[in-house]
C-alpha cells in the first residue's frame, strides 16, 4: 500500500503540461499588449524570453523584454503553472516595467 501512493502521485503528474519558450511568445504578447494599453498585439516585440526552473508545483516564471512599435522596452514576467491531465497550461497576467520611454 505505501508503493501505490507515489505510484499515483507520479502518474498524475505525468499528464502535466507546460508551454515551450515558442508557445508562450503569442499569449504572453497578446496579454502584454493589452496591459500596457495597445489597441493590438501587432504592436509589440516579444524578445528575449527565459523560463525559471520549475518549482516543487511545476510552475515556473517567465521572464521577457516587450518593445512597442514607438520604441517603448518594459522588462516583464509572468508566471505559467501546469496544466494538470488534459487541462491547458495557465499563464498569469504579466506585470511590467519601463526601461525606456522613448528611443
Amino acid at each position: 500500500m505505501k508503493n501505490v501512493v507515489p505510484l499515483i502521485s507520479a502518474l498524475a503528474l505525468a499528464g502535466c503540461s507546460t508551454l515551450s519558450v515558442n508557445q508562450a511568445i503569442v499569449p504572453l504578447q497578446s496579454a502584454t499588449a493589452q496591459m500596457i494599453g495597445l489597441a493590438s498585439s501587432d504592436e509589440l516585440t516579444i524578445s528575449n524570453v527565459k523560463e525559471s526552473e520549475p518549482d516543487r508545483l511545476g510552475a515556473q516564471t517567465l521572464t521577457y523584454t516587450a518593445t512597442t512599435t514607438k520604441g517603448r522596452v518594459f522588462e516583464c514576467q509572468a508566471n505559467q503553472m501546469p496544466g494538470l491531465l488534459l487541462a491547458k497550461p495557465q499563464l498569469s497576467n504579466p506585470t511590467c516595467r519601463p526601461i525606456q520611454v522613448h528611443k
